[in-house]
């Protein structure tokens, strides 16, 4: 196992959305989004994450479980303060805790696969 292959791959993790929010959503960093727009960011965070997973056991050394349980923790950590912070501010938080669920669940599964 190479350590910069994990390390490119949280990267792009991070990354990828920040990019996506900054080129075609109004701010780069997520905490700064409205709600849908923290939504369109975060369906790219779950999306990049899963084609990450699949180029890293295809063209890596990696193994894609570790990895996929890192991609888990960095998820749950972002969707907690995310929530955190929709309760603080009265708003509706039921799309991020579903995605959530449903993200968490496709990276147990990554685990589970190999």
């Amino acid at each position: 196992m190479n350590k910069t292959d994990y390390l490119l791959a949280i990267a792009g993790y991070l990354l990828l959305p920040c990019l996506y929010g900054g080129m075609f959503l109004t701010s780069w960093f997520p905490y700064h989004l409205a709600g849908k727009q923290f939504l369109a960011w975060y369906v790219v965070h779950m999306v990049s994450g899963h084609l990450l997973l699949y180029l890293a056991g295809r063209y890596s050394s990696t193994k894609v479980d570790n990895l996929s349980f890192v991609f888990l923790w960095i998820t749950v950590l972002i969707s907690l303060s995310r929530i955190c912070q929709g309760l603080y501010h009265h708003k509706p938080i039921l799309y991020l805790c579903l995605l959530t669920v449903l993200n968490v669940l496709l990276l147990r599964l990554w685990n589970k696969k190999n």
